[in-house]
């Protein structure tokens, strides 16, 4: 199997992104795995990535030993030459993207046009796993209890059927990035709606304060299966510093009780709404899902991660799932399912143009 690992992307995750797929990259190259490295810049730009890069190579704008690569539809990644560009021979695209176009689908959909194989969920799956009040419209079908959530819309009058304090958040994204919590007051929220972040627009919750933290993945290949529950310690909101910024190994050494100890019902009710939900909405990959605990009986979903940052590898070696092993098995999922890609060859001979002549009569 000839494998890419894509990494970066236009989101605020872009550096989280880089961090993932340079791990990725480096446990299946131990494991005897070769992989191409293609690093999609701020710019949307995709670059070849020497196999032993550091992540202080993209720091800076001067990206020693990187190259340009085209991309194509149909075809895909071709590598650049003085007269023509050489395809690069790629059986299935391993997406370390997080946020933004890369977790939303945008990614997955550019990758599938192209006739390429990606791993994760596909696009209708991270669209409506990344818009959160369309997860909690699935989720509450399907009798999950969610966090109340009302849309802020600029220009429309705001009432929310819940009193302040508010958590407000960006209605697609994750990492907590945007997200304000304890707002009280209307005005703020206009505030926060002409921030980058929102500008596709906010969700409204109550503020749960005092909930706990609770996450889990789940992956539907070669079987169904949850991993073990984490609980993270954080004092207030789960944020990105402290996701990914608090220790040496990002991720995976930020501050959590693993697994988390927790009543046998409450861990079964998570596990069982994780499981519900990979069904509710066909996930594929290993996404993680995310939920708040009061302490006591009640668990209500927060949202869905469909690719969690170093895809979750924590998550499941706490239940003796070897990190080469979750990703080759994404690889593998990946590889099994078919590519769709568009009807390339078309009986469009003309003659609808021909006839058409003037535009002006046939718009009058």
């Amino acid at each position: 199997m000839r494998i890419a690992v894509v990494f970066g992307g236009l989101s605020p995750e872009h550096d989280i992104s880089i961090l993932t797929g340079l791990q990725a990259a480096r446990l299946l190259r131990d494991a005897g795995t070769d992989a191409s490295l293609i690093y999609w810049t701020k710019q949307a730009r995709f670059e070849s990535v020497p196999a032993d890069a550091e992540a202080n190579d993209f720091a800076g704008p001067d990206r020693a030993g990187f190259t340009a690569v085209d991309f194509t539809i149909p075809g895909g990644f071709a590598e650049r030459g003085r007269r023509r560009s050489r395809p690069l021979d790629i059986d299935v695209v391993l997406n370390c993207c997080h946020g933004g176009p890369g977790e939303d689908g945008g990614l997955d959909s550019l990758l599938r046009l192209a006739g390429m194989r990606v791993t994760g969920p596909n696009a209708r799956s991270c669209a409506l796993s990344m818009d959160k009040l369309a997860t909690t419209a699935v989720a509450d079908a399907v009798g999950i209890d969610t966090i109340p959530s009302v849309a802020f819309e600029q220009g429309a009058e705001f009432a929310a059927p819940f009193g302040p304090p508010w958590a407000v958040k960006p209605r697609f994204g994750g990492s907590s990035i945007g997200v304000e919590v304890g707002v009280g007051d209307v005005a703020t929220i206009k505030t926060l709606s002409q921030v980058a972040s929102a500008r596709s627009g906010l969700v409204v919750q109550p503020y749960l304060e005092g909930w706990v933290d609770l996450n889990i993945a789940v992956r539907n290949y070669p079987e169904r299966q949850v991993s073990a529950i984490e609980r993270p310690l954080a004092d207030g909101v789960y944020d990105y510093a402290t996701k990914y910024l608090s220790g040496s190994e990002g991720m995976e050494s930020a501050p959590r009780e693993l697994p988390a100890d927790l009543p046998s019902g409450i861990k079964a009710v998570i596990e069982d709404a994780a499981e519900t939900l990979a069904g509710a909405l066909q996930l594929s990959g290993a996404p993680r899902v995310d939920f708040l605990w009061d302490g006591s009986g009640k668990v209500l979903l927060n949202e869905i991660n469909p690719i969690p940052g170093a895809f979750g590898l924590y998550l499941w070696s706490a239940i003796g799932v070897d990190r080469v092993r979750l990703l080759t098995d994404l690889l593998a999922e990946a590889q099994s399912r078919p590519v769709h890609p568009g009807s390339w060859n078309t009986t469009s001979d003309g003659a609808a143009l021909r006839s058409a002549r003037d535009i002006a009569a046939k718009l009058a």
